[in-house]
């Protein structure tokens, strides 16, 4: 027994500490996966299209989600023990694009003092570019919510996880949003 395991007991003696009780079994056994890149696999795709949305642009959107991926594969045996370790790269990823986002605001400032033109990005491509040109229109955490639940295919916890709100919040977000595009594209269908 080590000295720090080890405590004064209040007559006097030395007691032994008990050892925290630790969870068994291994990384796989505990969230799932094996690896980072069973992680990328189950994940990448979705993840990409639901950010997509978000972003505005798919490259942008794809940048971050490989960032959070490369971020997740650097620290991998920390955040093994992690019980979602996708949700974990979801969250990073997120902040990518808002991290992203602001610069863009910022460089657009800049450029707009200057008498310069401000930059223009691409949308993403989809089936239907006026339902996704609307989507884009809602704000910000309307459409965050409706990337994720529809788009990304997570569930409504996940999607609460991510944003850091609860459950509740993230079902008005999206009772909300589809509030707005069914009185947006009403008739036009």
């Amino acid at each position: 027994m080590r000295a720090d395991d080890e405590i004064l007991s209040p007559s006097g003696g030395v007691t032994a500490l008990r050892e925290r009780p630790r969870k068994r079994g291994t990384v796989r056994e505990l969230t799932g996966y094996g690896s980072p890149d069973e992680v990328f696999e189950d994940h990448y795709d979705r993840l990409v299209q639901a950010l997509t949305i978000l972003a505005g642009d798919r490259e942008v959107a794809a940048d971050a989600v490989q960032e959070a991926f490369a971020r997740l594969v650097r620290s991998w045996d920390y955040l093994a023990r992690y019980q979602d370790p996708a949700g974990w790269v979801r969250r990073v990823a997120l902040n990518q694009i808002r991290d992203n986002r602001r610069l863009s605001f910022r460089q657009a400032r800049y450029l707009a003092r200057f008498g310069q033109q401000e930059p223009t990005t691409d949308g993403p491509t989809a089936e239907d570019p006026v339902l996704w040109a609307k989507v884009r229109a809602l704000p910000l955490k309307q459409r965050t919510a409706v990337a994720l639940y529809f788009v990304g295919d997570l569930t409504a916890r996940e999607v609460a996880q991510t944003m850091r709100v609860s459950e509740g919040t993230v079902d008005q977000h999206l009772h909300r949003a589809l509030e707005t595009l069914r009185d947006k594209l009403e008739g036009q269908w």
